[in-house]
């Protein structure tokens, strides 16, 4: 039988994959994830990204390990905590350079203007390439992330910023035709506060837009059907 790499979009900026190995991405999911989940990997500890890491009864927590301490915080089991830094691979899974804003003044002021509160702590962050029959590119939240590399499959953030939307989706087009991923996988666009239509994306990118919400399948790099 052909190994299939299948991928879908959970809510937030989760997204799942199976194939060699059950994958979990920043799992603040809004939809379940399928039970056997082997390993989860976070970017950066925001709450709309780690918010659901202990109703995973599953899994290897890949994370840095200031993330892995608020995730054991959060009661992850210490023996499922795996702490990490760019440069090591486990399993098919390559950890690379995170660009997640995490400590950025703007994000600061946005959380007290609109939240009344200061933001979670971010941690630091991280970003992953799932390397399968199609390599998946996972960058948190990040508007930038000059990574030297090509991935087949972008897990693009798309939202709508409070101020000054037009422009930072600009900067998002933009690093999405840098990557030049033939599919783009929308997340983050269900947020509340910051929705976005992933249609929006289709006349502006080079590539595939994969706006649905159930499973796409992969062989050799190119999507099934």
């Amino acid at each position: 039988m052909e190994a299939v790499l299948k991928i879908r979009y959970l809510g937030h900026s989760c997204v799942e994959i199976t194939c060699k190995h059950h994958i979990l991405i920043d799992p603040d999911f809004t939809r379940d994830p399928e039970p056997g989940v082997e390993y989860i990997c976070i970017t950066h500890a925001h709450k709309d990204h780690i918010g659901r890491v202990a109703d995973v009864p599953s899994g290897i927590v890949l994370a840095s390990p200031d993330v892995c301490e608020i995730a054991a915080g959060l009661g992850v089991p210490r023996e499922r905590l795996h702490p990490v830094v760019p440069g090591e691979q486990v399993a098919n899974i390559r950890v690379l350079p995170g660009y997640s804003r995490v400590n950025d003044p703007i994000y600061t002021f946005f959380s007290l203007l609109f939240r009344w509160r200061l933001p979670d702590p971010g941690g630091t962050p991280l970003s992953f390439l799932v390397q399968d029959e199609a390599d998946l590119l996972h960058i948190g939240d990040a508007h930038e992330a000059p990574l030297p590399i090509s991935p087949d499959i972008l897990c693009l953030p798309w939202r709508t910023t409070p101020f000054g939307a037009k422009r930072y989706k600009h900067i998002l087009i933009r690093m999405a035709n840098r990557f030049a991923a033939p599919y783009i996988l929308p997340i983050h666009y269900d947020l509340p506060g910051t929705e976005a239509d992933p249609r929006e994306l289709t006349k502006q990118v080079n590539s595939t837009v994969l706006e649905g919400k159930g499973w796409y399948g992969f062989h050799e790099k190119k999507k099934d059907g």
